[in-house]
């Protein structure tokens, strides 16, 4: 047998796997929404594991904070300032070049969900927000798909899984997302890198697990919390909500649009998002064109970046953009008008 031949060979002897069950995996297409801490590490795992697509989502490109626990990151990537999507995709396809990895570098909204969520088996939540999470909770019971809720802060972390049929949803456990400022975040307090390693391992677990057809039902429902630094694990179980209005009445306001924000800061950085009024795309070759009188601009076939004395913009094909260096968010909008439009 060829060393190619024999990349699974672990998990066709394991007996909770098996030849059977590989085959699966293999048939089997993964959404990963998010990839920073949790994302890359699940990415890696999925990958080398022989999951037959992953489809990478992300909003952001690399910062030098992420290499601190973002693994599949380089300096390389921080000095060229590459979309986090497209340098996990190139990194993942050195590792294993067999399966089939789709990067989106786009923003994951009501409007493009179920497009880049078609024909996929299961979800990973790597995201860093609450409103795309609840986001990917509509889409879940919507389209009967099962998804994997994860967070990491401080020492602590925390996986759920989610049937996207039967059982609780994540409006059950809480209804509407916390308000802003009132929840801790890895820019205020930090996060240790094995944490989140161990959060990931949860969810990629829990995701093989479901994609071998091995009684998944057995951890729907389950929170299960632990805190890396002082060793403890809990778990505890979510009740469905008899009056839930997502897996219950079906109604998917989230999905819908409703609470969509214009702008926000990004976590962890001194940074402005300005999200687009349409998702119609934009011909960045034309607009770097005429930003050559603003600043210093790279062009690139999903994103330009434009680098002046007191911002940089990076705009992605889907008309996000991203203004490092600021954190006043009408500052931001002001400027993307001004050179992008309204």
């Amino acid at each position: 047998m060829s060393a190619t031949g024999d990349r699974y060979n672990r998990h066709h002897i394991l007996s909770v796997i098996g030849k059977d069950g590989q085959e699966r995996i293999s048939r089997s297409k993964v959404l990963i929404i998010g990839c920073g801490a949790l994302g890359t590490h699940s990415a890696e795992y999925l990958a080398r594991g022989g999951i037959g697509e992953l489809r990478l989502v992300d909003r952001d490109f690399v910062d030098w904070s992420n290499l601190q626990r973002q693994i599949g990151f380089t300096e390389d990537d921080v000095r060229s300032g590459r979309p986090k999507a497209l340098a996990l995709k190139d990194h993942l396809e050195k590792a294993n070049s067999s399966i089939r990895i789709v990067a989106e570098p786009t923003e994951f909204q009501f409007f493009n969900a179920a497009k880049l969520a078609r024909d996929v088996d299961l979800i990973i939540d790597a995201s860093d927000n609450f409103p795309t999470r609840f986001l990917i909770n509509d889409l879940s019971w919507k389209l009967g798909v099962p998804w994997i809720y994860g967070g990491a802060i401080e020492t602590r972390g925390h996986a759920l899984f989610l049937s996207g049929r039967e059982g609780p949803c994540l409006r059950c456990y809480m209804d509407e997302p916390p308000a802003a400022g009132i929840l801790q975040t890895c820019d205020t307090v930090g996060v240790l890198g094995p944490a989140v390693a161990m959060v990931s391992s949860i969810q990629a677990s829990m995701a093989i697990r479901s994609l071998t057809g091995d009684e998944p039902d057995l951890f729907c429902g389950r929170l299960f919390r632990l805190d890396s630094w002082k060793m403890e694990w809990k778990e505890s179980r979510i009740e469905t909500d008899p009056d839930c209005p997502v897996c219950i009445h079906q109604r998917f306001k989230f999905l819908e649009g409703k609470g969509q924000l214009s702008s926000e800061s990004l976590c962890g950085r001194e940074a402005i998002q300005v999200h687009p009024k349409s998702s119609n795309d934009i011909d960045l070759q034309a607009l770097a064109g005429r930003l050559e009188s603003v600043g210093e601009v790279e062009c690139h076939s999903r994103y330009l970046r434009l680098t002046s004395a007191n911002f940089t913009m990076t705009l992605f094909d889907d008309q996000r953009a991203i203004f490092d260096g600021l954190t006043d968010a009408s500052k931001a909008r002001s400027l993307y008008s001004r050179y992008v439009g309204d």
